[in-house]
């Protein structure tokens, strides 16, 4: 009897309740689910929030890498950390792919069931890009850090695009890093438990 092919689905199932055990006593950690990066040029699988920001993208042996590359430049520009889960027909190529930085989890059956393997560790990202960070703001959350800044003048009613290269010319990567992850964990709290 052939057994069946690891899909997107099972894998996530399994990614996600081993996250929740590993960050349950962290109150402050959230997980959202296909998160838009970029003006939604991508989704990300899962991303885990708490002091960092770390996106883990789903391959199953179902899946195909021809989108990856993109996935990795995208994610690149946001993310702490990030972690791509592959099955065993994609491993070999994604540790050749993906950056150092990048986690790699191989995700097999076995007798206990679908397992998650570390192959390599994330690390942190050496690169961010303030400007693809700050999208992740609502144009209230923007204003707001102008606000704290005495730098709303004049700024009150422009598109958000303007905002946000205003923000990214006031603040630090870091200051930008942790007003995203301040409201992103407020969102995802108020929609309550996805």
């Amino acid at each position: 009897m052939k057994a069946t092919v690891l899909g997107d689905s099972e894998i996530r199932s399994v990614l996600r309740s081993q996250l929740s055990q590993k960050h349950a006593c962290k109150s402050r950690t959230v997980f959202i689910e296909e998160l838009g990066l970029c003006r939604g040029q991508v989704r990300v699988d899962l991303s885990v929030v708490n002091g960092l920001l770390h996106g883990y993208e789903i391959k199953s042996d179902r899946d195909s890498l021809r989108r990856l590359n993109g996935q990795i430049e995208l994610y690149g520009k946001v993310f702490d950390r990030a972690t791509l889960v592959v099955g065993v027909r994609h491993l070999a190529e994604a540790l050749d792919s993906v950056p150092e930085w990048w986690g790699v989890l191989l995700a097999r059956r076995s007798a206990k069931g679908l397992q998650l393997k570390t192959m390599r560790a994330a690390r942190s990202n050496p690169k961010k890009d303030p400007r693809a960070l700050v999208e992740l703001l609502w144009l209230d959350d923007a204003l707001a850090m102008l606000e704290e800044r005495d730098a709303a003048r004049g700024y009150r009613g422009k598109a958000r695009w303007i905002v946000w290269d205003r923000v990214c010319e006031l603040c630090s990567l870091n200051e930008i890093a942790k007003a995203v992850r301040t409201q992103l964990k407020t969102r995802a709290k108020k929609r309550g438990p996805s």
